[in-house]
């Protein structure tokens, strides 16, 4: 048992660290909702295939049984991850050479699991995409949840949303927000398709809650524009939580879906004149958070001294991580986007040639300083390794913040009617948003 809990111990660390390299920022939303004990059936939505579980398993301190179809544990590079994870697998009639009566041993299993107190995590989706609204549910949940309830091993069904901000983009952010549990009192049999699906449709709801559900990718990335837009005016976007950020996202999202019903040209005119706006700003290369800020002495002087310290401590660090991490970094992103079939397969499959090549390449330059310099040398550079990688990134993202702020710095000195002329732009802009915002509150509150 001891070496069982070193193990589970041992895999939470390893999925820690790879969501530490490869997403900016994670933040859990309710994580109170979880009980420290007891069986759940963690049901979320399917947004990129394995680089779900292993975030999900990051983020929550209760170990994750994850239930996986059939035919991925027969995959080379997968299995191994899936073994680690405990997974479970499931046989689907779409896929080719399963055996859905195998099911039954399945599910066996997890009523074993929810016997002993297990977390079990299922995508209800059935497999994973990138549409930016849930797709159908599959009934396999509900019947899981019932069929363990029968076995008298019934879990706590708990909704869990993976929002991520630019999905398929190396160090995106990721927001795990974690539901209201469903109420399972009043369903009883795995047999009735009635309370089958009946908490099919509980259960979709309650993923609904967690998650954006726009009706398109151009919606969503409206209602995104319309967030920041109203974030920047105060110059703090960046220290926003990503769960007051997701709030704001669904309001907007909800008001905008009102709004094309009940005004859907003063809505159209909105859309036009924000997208004039964002054009004209990337003309000029000035980002929306730039109009907030006051350039007073004391601004500038911070400015100045944290580019220099950046510039004579971090880059002489950056240069040696991105002389040894250079090239397998590049052979990721290259194969990453040749194995993944889709956008949301890309971070799995950049997860998992990322951790081969690198282990592969940092492990031979190791391997060839220790034969060359000796032992101590050899530890000295693989300590170094990890370190001067991230510090390349942090490098790299300073640097271009940094280019960025006096190029707009110099462009306002250069044409001072520019910045006013912008500012009063969006000031129009804010006059607009803020009345039709008012308007989908009044026409919710008038059908409530």
């Amino acid at each position: 048992m001891r070496g069982a809990a070193l193990l589970r111990k041992a895999w939470r660390g390893f999925c820690r660290g790879v969501v530490a390299v490869f997403y900016r920022h994670c933040e859990v939303s309710g994580a109170e909702l979880l009980p420290a004990e007891g069986p759940l059936l963690l049901c979320a939505n399917h947004a990129n295939a394995l680089a779900d579980a292993v975030i999900l398993q990051a983020m929550i301190p209760r170990h994750i049984q994850p239930l996986a179809r059939s035919g991925l544990f027969e995959h080379v590079l997968l299995r191994p991850l899936l073994v680690a994870m405990r997974a479970i697998p499931v046989y689907r009639r779409q896929d080719a050479g399963s055996d859905t009566r195998q099911n039954s041993a399945s599910f066996a299993r997890v009523y074993e699991e929810f016997d002993r107190g297990a977390v079990v995590l299922i995508f209800p989706e059935g497999q994973s995409h990138s549409d930016p609204h849930l797709r159908e549910l599959r009934t396999g949940a509900a019947r899981i949840a019932l069929g363990a309830k029968q076995a008298q091993a019934a879990p706590l069904i708990v909704p869990v949303g993976l929002n991520f901000t630019n999905k398929g983009r190396f160090r995106s952010d990721v927001l795990v927000k974690i539901g209201e549990p469903v109420d399972l009192s009043a369903f009883s049999s795995p047999d009735n398709e009635d309370e089958v699906r009946t908490l099919t449709a509980r259960i979709r709801e309650a993923l609904e809650a967690v998650t954006l559900n726009a009706e398109s990718h151009e919606e969503l990335a409206l209602a995104q524009s319309l967030e920041r837009f109203f974030a920047f005016r105060h110059g703090k976007y960046r220290q926003r939580s990503m769960d007051l950020r997701f709030r704001a996202l669904k309001k907007i999202t909800r008001a905008y879906q009102d709004l094309r019903e009940q005004a859907p040209e003063r809505l159209e005119a909105l859309c036009l004149h924000l997208r004039q706006f964002e054009r004209l700003c990337r003309y000029w290369g000035v980002r929306d958070y730039q109009l907030s800020i006051r350039y007073r002495p004391s601004v500038v002087t911070r400015f100045l001294i944290r580019s220099l310290l950046i510039l004579f401590v971090l880059l002489p660090l950056a240069l040696w991580g991105t002389l040894n991490s250079w090239l397998p970094y590049r052979l990721t992103e290259f194969y990453a986007r040749r194995i993944a079939h889709g956008l949301d397969q890309y971070d799995t499959a950049r997860i998992l040639v990322g951790l081969l090549l690198f282990g592969l390449f940092w492990g031979g330059q190791v391997t060839l300083v220790y034969l060359y310099l000796g032992t101590t040398a050899a530890v000295l550079y693989a300590i170094s390794l990890p370190i001067t990688a991230a510090t390349a990134l942090l490098f790299k993202r300073d640097r271009y913040r940094i280019w960025d702020n006096l190029r707009v710095f110099f462009t306002f000195i250069r044409r001072r009617k520019l910045r006013p002329y912008l500012k009063a732009r969006r000031q129009r802009l804010e006059r607009e948003l803020a009345e039709l915002l008012r308007l989908a509150r009044r026409r919710l509150s008038e059908r409530s």
